[in-house]
């Protein structure tokens, strides 16, 4: 009877585990410099994944949290997969937000980066590969940085670091950088919150014990990988990312995230 039981546990443990339904994630930080709330939605690692016809469960979860902004960071479009779900994607939120994205190592995997910005831009998402841009949001004045990943190539990764280095604000500052772990990169860079994906939420989760098993870049037991991390200078936010289908290994204890970003007045 008790071996019954025990296999019935660790099956119930093991199906909840491999859920693999979308989840959204709140997270709220206060700044002294916004006069008002600002709700931000991030989508990272959606890997051009089915998300149901014309990705209505993705968007539906956006519209439902009413974000002022949305941020695409890193790897929306993959390197195997068909592009459909990701413009799809693009568009529909670029059509009711206005939307920001910076490359990940997954497009610049496909040998089409450029190629790849130019879609994007033309479903009327702001693509930034080292620049900067400063946008009003119900009397904030918001800077939002953008970082192509690394694999641009070396030379152009590093022009484009020194480019947002020399430039700085005293409005509150959001870098999108994909990769969680390049900190000695985006210190160079004056930001109040980096925004990155790539983890994966380590992948393997355990509620309490295990936050993650393996992420790339970071390798075995990675330190960052969801959550709120607090830096030298500033804050960082990693999402667990929307991958699903495109994957070899099963996601466990770590569903598929949009994150939904709370920025408060700290009054």
């Amino acid at each position: 009877m008790i071996i019954v039981i025990v296999s019935l546990l660790i099956l119930i443990f093991t199906i909840k585990g491999l859920n693999n339904n979308l989840s959204v994630t709140t997270y709220k930080l206060k700044t002294s410099k916004l006069i008002s709330s600002i709700r931000v939605a991030i989508l990272t690692d959606l890997h051009s994944c089915f998300y149901g016809s014309n990705q209505e469960c993705l968007i539906n979860n956006i519209v439902v949290n009413n974000p002022d902004l949305v941020l695409f960071v890193g790897d929306i479009v993959d390197d195997k997969l068909p592009g459909d779900n990701a413009y799809i994607t693009l568009k529909r939120v670029a059509d009711k937000y206005p939307a920001y994205y910076v490359s990940g190592n997954h497009e610049n995997y496909t040998g089409k980066i450029d190629t790849i910005k130019q879609v994007i831009r033309e479903q009327a998402v702001h693509v930034l590969s080292g620049e900067q841009v400063k946008i009003k949001l119900k009397q904030n004045n918001i800077l939002i940085k953008g970082l192509d990943d690394p694999e641009i190539g070396n030379v152009e990764y590093m022009r484009q670091v020194d480019a947002l280095s020399n430039l700085s604000n005293n409005d509150y500052t959001i870098l999108l950088a994909h990769r969680p772990e390049r900190h000695d990169d985006y210190q160079q860079i004056p930001h109040d919150l980096v925004i990155s994906g790539h983890a994966h939420g380590g992948q393997w989760r355990i509620p309490k014990l295990l936050p993650g098993l393996y992420a790339p870049h970071q390798g075995l037991f990675p330190k960052y990988t969801s959550g709120i991390y607090q830096l030298k200078n500033s804050k960082q936010l990693v999402s667990r990312g929307l991958s699903r289908e495109n994957i070899k290994i099963p996601r466990f204890y770590n569903s598929p995230e949009l994150i939904v970003l709370d920025l408060l007045p700290d009054a």
